[in-house]
């Protein structure tokens, strides 16, 4: 992310399940489990974000792993061998964690705006086609439509657009992100809500549009 744009994504949306212990889990996340997960070097620049709402059942963090796999659907059997491979005995599990949405997504449709500017936060949003038979349709609006529109607005700066490898798992077909550098995600996220009505009015929406889960969240590791 943050200009580049990945032929594969692994998507982690996850809670901690003690509130009192969250400075604990995010420590063990960054420094534990981050490098853990990056160390075959199958999965790459690891970027972590914060819900906006921390009472949102969607999750409250976020983890994006890229990777440049030819055939994403090879990435994670690569990984799961090239982990068994290393010779680590350490549990880098923690009871703290739990896990909301876990996918690895592949890369879809073409370039969108990628300015050169910084990740402070973005919007995630995983969706469906309410009708299977206008998928083409669903999919020319949302990438030719709907994405120029919320980048339009002004509140988010790139986007990037994938397809699950299994959406029986992720619940969602279809993964959004776009990417902000307002510090407050969710204020961001205000300036294209503001647009809608204009795009209701003007035949810019869709009736094939089904988001099973959206969220704003600021970013959080690494800063630098």
């Amino acid at each position: 992310m943050e200009g580049r744009y990945p032929n594969g994504l692994l998507l982690a949306i996850t809670s901690c399940n003690d509130p009192s212990k969250t400075e604990e889990f995010n420590y063990w996340y960054n420094h534990g489990h981050v490098p853990y997960l990056t160390a075959p070097g199958i999965f790459r620049h690891a970027i972590r974000f914060a819900n906006t709402d921390p009472t949102s059942e969607v999750g409250q963090y976020v983890a994006t792993y890229e990777t440049n796999f030819d055939d994403v659907t090879k990435a994670m059997p690569a990984y799961r061998e090239a982990r068994a491979k290393m010779r680590e005995s350490e549990d880098r599990s923690t009871p703290l964690m739990q896990s909301r949405t876990v996918g690895v997504f592949k890369r879809l449709g073409g370039e969108f705006s990628a300015a050169n500017r910084p990740t402070l936060g973005i919007l995630l949003v995983l969706s469906n086609c309410k009708d299977p038979a206008r998928e083409e349709d669903f999919n020319r609006w949302y990438e030719e439509v709907h994405i120029p529109d919320i980048l339009d607005a002004g509140g988010f700066h790139t986007a990037y657009r994938y397809e699950s490898l299994d959406p029986a798992a992720t619940k969602a077909k279809y993964l959004a992100i776009y990417e902000t550098d307002n510090i407050d995600p969710a204020n961001a996220r205000e300036k294209h809500a503001e647009e809608h009505t204009h795009w209701r009015e003007r035949g810019r929406t869709s009736d094939l549009l089904d988001v099973t889960a959206s969220l704003t969240a600021r970013r959080i590791w690494p800063m630098d």
